[in-house]
């Protein structure tokens, strides 16, 4: 009898972990998904030059990508497009410090007919900020000719004091960036 009762007791502990491990991975994947924000340290200074109100947008790349960075250009450009009422600004954080001018201006001049977007060239104390947030900036040349960086998507509020990640940007995230813009413009 008493190894029964040690028996459902630990049954019963073994379900109780097993369903908070449940309840955690659901929270995991809902929160996962959604946007998230970070402290920005050099945000005030680095984007003083940009009009009060606007919202700027930044996506680390890779210059000479074929892949990820057109389709995430591409995302920015259809946002730009379909909320022509939100004051913004496009960066393309150049993740690869050796680039030149000259391949970073040649590859963006392509996306510039549709999209006014500009190089931003990280400063070496913004390097380490960038990486914690996923922006890849390769190490090993085989890394980049692979196209092997993040995907993520970065937007920098008018009052410059955070970082919102954005992990993909599609109609339910541009639902949901607008819903934010304007509550944060009502203040």
């Amino acid at each position: 009898m008493k190894n029964h009762r040690i028996f459902f007791r630990n049954l019963g502990l073994l379900f109780l972990g097993f369903s908070l491990l449940f309840v955690v991975s659901l929270g995991i994947g809902y929160f996962g998904e959604k946007s998230r924000f970070v402290e920005c340290p050099f945000c005030k200074e680095r984007f003083q030059s940009e009009p009060k109100g606007t919202w700027i947008w930044i996506y680390p790349g890779l210059v000479g990508c074929g892949k990820k960075c057109p389709l995430a250009l591409e995302s920015l450009r259809q946002f730009q497009e379909r909320f022509p009422e939100i004051q913004s600004s496009f960066y393309f954080l150049v993740t690869d410090p050796n680039e030149t001018e000259e391949a970073i201006q040649s590859y963006l001049s392509y996306y510039q007919k549709s999209l006014k977007i500009r190089a931003l060239h990280p400063k070496t104390e913004e390097i380490g900020f960038y990486r914690k947030l996923g922006a890849y900036l390769p190490i090993h040349p085989t890394l980049k000719k692979r196209d092997e960086h993040g995907t993520q998507f970065f937007l920098i509020p008018p009052n410059r004091d955070v970082f919102y990640l954005i992990p993909k940007l599609g109609e339910r995230e541009w639902m949901e960036i607008k819903k934010e813009i304007e509550s944060k413009s009502i203040h």
